[in-house]
């Protein structure tokens, strides 16, 4: 069983897929930024025994979304999503993330992402938000 960091706490989003696949964690570092992150377990793996590209795009598509609306308090949606897969490990450790805005428009943010275990970078991210008029819920 990974154990959670120090710091960390449970996103909001429990519910339908993303409860599914997490629970997804987050903290603040020493300066503001988003650090976020989850525990791996064989139910995030596949076939070969290691950690599934699925889980892995799922954890970064969220951190994306996460990182719009605690910067905007606006709902969002993904447009575009590119990612590339660095390596493989296999479950069971400790998976963070860190999502950077790049630009923000009135209707659109555009980010970077990234996710690791231990030292190993496993996936280089950018994408393209939607950001919708109207608070977040």
């Amino acid at each position: 069983m990974t154990l959670i960091p120090a710091g960390f706490q449970p996103l909001q989003e429990a519910e339908g897929y993303i409860g599914l696949s997490g629970p997804f964690f987050w903290r603040r570092d020493e300066s503001g930024r988003y650090d976020y992150g989850f525990a791996s377990n064989d139910r995030h793996g596949n076939p070969n025994g290691v950690l599934h590209g699925a889980a892995i795009l799922t954890f970064i598509d969220t951190i994306l979304g996460h990182a719009v609306v605690s910067a905007t308090s606006r709902r969002c949606a993904t447009i575009a999503l590119t990612s590339q897969f660095v390596a493989a490990v296999p479950t069971g450790g400790w998976v963070s993330g860190r999502a950077d805005i790049r630009r923000m428009t009135k209707s659109l943010a555009f980010l970077d992402a990234e996710a690791s275990a231990d030292d190993t970078l496993l996936l280089t991210a950018t994408a393209i938000f939607r950001v919708f008029d109207g608070s977040a819920r």
